[in-house]
C-alpha cells in the first residue's frame, strides 16, 4: 500500500491532487458521469476519441490478424475506413481475402493495403469493398479473414454478433442518428453543415499561433510532445457558440498511463488559454493542464483522471463545464474526488471516490 504524491502545480511525472479548502461557489450537474467513448455490444466493440473518431471493431486475441475495424472520421464527408490489426507482417504479393458465412465477399491484394509499422495496423481506403463487407456483416454471424503471413496460409474467424447496434452507437455518438451519413441509423436529413467538433492529428496542422508552443523553446508550454504520440491521441477543436472555439491538445510528455492536455478558446483568429480552476492542499487555484480527458460536446463538458498509478487505484477526478463568461468562455470547476491510498482497492472507480467539490454535506 502506498500513497501518491499531491499538492501544487503537477509535473509531468507527479500527481496534484486537490484537498481540504473548498470555496468556490459552483453546483455540480446532474446526468450520466462520463462521455460514452467506448461500448461493447456482445463480441463488438466502439472506441472513439474526444474528436469522435469511432471505431467499430471485432476481436480474436489467438489470431495474427487479430482484429477487423471500421473506422470514420466525425465530419459529414467522412469515408469508413478499414483497418486491420496485425502481429506480423502481411506476405508481399498475396491476398486478403474477406467471407461472411462462407461466402466471398471481397478480396483485397496486400499492394492495395496502407501499412502503419508503429501501431502494426494495416489500412484499406476502398469505398466499394469497404461498403460490400458493411453491407454483408450486417445480417452475417461469422467473418473469415484468410491471409499470408510468415510464408503460411492462415485464416482468422471473427464474432459479428453485435455488428447492427455497434454501427448504430457510431451513428449515435457522430450525431448521424437520422441524417443521410448515418451508416445504420439514417434518416433524410441532411448533413452538410458540419461537424461541431473536429479532429486535430497532426502538430503540423495547428496554426502558427499555437504552434510555437510545440518547439522545443525552454518556455514553450508544450515541448516534449512527440509528433507520433500527438497524431496517436489526437487533439480536437469543439464549437462553442458564435464563432468561437475549444481547442484541447496533447500537451507534453506524458508517463505510461498518464497524458496531459492543454485547451485555448480560438475566436476568430484570435487565441487565448484557457486555465482550469483547481483544488489543491493550499485552496482553489487553477492550472494548465487537464489529464487523461474526455470531451462531451453536447453538454460542453470536459473530464480528467489522473491516475495515482497504472491500475487506476488511486488519483483524482475533476470534471469542468465550458461555459460563456463576460469576456470569452471559461472552464467551471463543477466536481472534483480523490482517493490518496494506492491499495488495490478502486473503491467503485473515480466517479465514486469521496467528493472534494462541492463540499460534502
Amino acid at each position: 500500500m502506498r500513497q501518491f504524491l499531491r499538492g501544487g502545480r503537477p509535473s509531468f511525472h507527479m500527481a496534484f491532487v486537490p484537498v481540504l479548502a473548498l470555496v468556490l461557489a459552483c453546483v455540480a450537474p446532474t446526468g450520466d458521469a462520463l462521455a460514452s467513448q467506448f461500448k461493447r455490444i456482445r463480441d463488438i466493440s466502439v472506441s472513439c476519441t474526444d474528436a469522435l473518431t469511432c471505431d467499430v471493431f471485432t476481436y480474436n486475441a489467438q489470431s495474427e490478424l487479430y482484429s477487423v475495424i471500421f473506422r470514420r472520421a466525425a465530419r459529414p464527408d467522412a469515408p469508413v475506413r478499414l483497418v486491420l490489426g496485425v502481429r506480423e507482417t502481411l506476405t508481399a504479393g498475396s491476398v486478403v481475402e474477406f467471407s461472411i458465412d462462407g461466402q466471398v465477399v471481397s478480396v483485397i491484394d496486400v499492394s492495395d493495403l496502407s501499412y502503419r509499422a508503429a501501431v502494426y495496423e494495416y489500412s484499406f481506403d476502398g469505398e466499394a469493398e469497404i461498403a460490400a463487407l458493411i453491407a454483408a456483416a450486417r445480417s452475417g454471424r461469422q467473418l473469415r479473414v484468410s491471409y499470408r503471413a510468415r510464408g503460411l496460409d492462415t485464416v482468422s474467424r471473427f464474432s459479428l454478433s453485435g455488428f447492427v447496434a455497434g454501427l448504430s452507437f457510431m451513428d449515435e455518438v457522430q450525431g448521424r442518428v437520422g441524417r443521410e451519413d448515418a451508416l445504420q441509423a439514417g434518416g433524410d436529413a441532411d448533413g452538410s453543415e458540419g461537424s461541431m467538433l473536429r479532429a486535430i492529428a497532426l502538430i503540423e496542422d495547428l496554426p502558427f499561433q499555437l504552434r510555437a508552443e510545440f518547439s522545443d523553446r525552454n518556455d514553450a508550454l508544450c515541448r516534449g510532445t512527440e509528433a507520433g504520440r500527438f497524431a496517436d491521441l489526437g487533439g480536437f477543436e469543439a464549437g462553442s457558440g458564435d464563432d468561437s472555439w475549444l481547442i484541447g491538445l496533447p500537451c507534453g510528455t506524458g508517463g505510461a498511463y498518464n497524458q496531459p492536455f492543454a485547451f485555448w478558446e480560438r475566436t476568430g483568429s484570435r487565441f487565448r488559454p484557457a486555465p482550469l480552476p483547481v483544488m489543491t492542499g493550499e485552496g482553489p487555484s487553477t492550472d494548465s493542464f487537464a489529464w487523461n480527458v474526455s470531451w462531451d460536446q453536447e453538454r460542453q463538458q470536459l473530464t480528467g483522471f489522473f491516475k495515482g498509478r497504472g491500475l487506476g487505484d488511486c488519483g483524482t477526478f475533476n470534471r469542468w463545464i465550458w461555459k460563456e463568461g463576460g469576456s470569452g468562455h471559461v472552464f467551471v470547476l463543477t466536481e472534483a474526488r480523490a482517493k490518496e491510498t494506492c491499495d488495490g482497492d478502486p473503491a467503485g472507480g473515480p466517479e465514486n471516490w469521496p467528493r472534494l467539490w462541492p463540499p460534502q454535506d
